[in-house]
């Protein structure tokens, strides 16, 4: 649904630990490489947001000779690149935490990624739902994307499960690979 033009929010409530931060990885690859944009991924914490940036991102550009074509490497002196900032063509992409209002009142982005938005906090200081700021930032744009995931915490005061019930709901089943029962 990421790449569909007519869907312009994916929520993805899901279990724990089943890829979603490696999905959300590939969808930045993908607006890289095939769709570029500016695009904005946001983590719980700036903390969390550096960490994923070196132990996930990075990996991941390093292990993926098209992407290194597109990005240059951080400790490039003429790069322009940082840990939170990375520079393409076509796009930039910027790392951010909820818990920043600094990181969310910036330039307009086209593509929002945010994970764990269950870990999100209530508040971007006083800015309000940082969830609605990142998703403002991209009203302005024809085909912008909105995708959240997350493990949700309290019924009924989740984000991830508001934002799945406002959606229509798909559930993903696999069959059992003995009996074929849908689980």
């Amino acid at each position: 649904s990421v790449n569909d033009p007519n869907v312009k929010e994916v929520w993805w409530m899901k279990s724990a630990q089943v890829g979603a931060t490696e999905a959300l990885n590939n969808i930045c690859a993908y607006f890289i490489d095939i769709d570029p944009g500016p695009i904005l991924v946001l983590q719980p914490t700036v903390e969390m947001g550096q960490s994923w940036s070196k132990d996930r991102f990075q990996p991941m550009l390093r292990d993926c000779k098209r992407l290194q074509e597109k990005v240059s490497d951080n400790k490039s002196r003429d790069s322009g690149n940082t840990i939170t900032h990375k520079n393409f063509a076509g796009g930039s992409l910027d790392i951010a935490g909820a818990n920043s209002p600094a990181g969310l009142a910036s330039r307009p982005k086209r593509i929002i990624l945010c994970d764990e938005v269950d870990r999100y906090p209530a508040s971007a200081g006083a800015e309000g739902d940082p969830v609605a700021l990142a998703n403002k930032r991209a009203t302005t744009y024809w085909n912008r994307m909105f995708f959240a995931c997350s493990t949700p915490t309290i019924k009924d005061v989740s984000r991830i499960e508001a934002g799945f019930e406002n959606g229509d709901q798909r559930r993903y089943h696999v069959p059992c690979p003995h009996c074929g029962h849908e689980q």
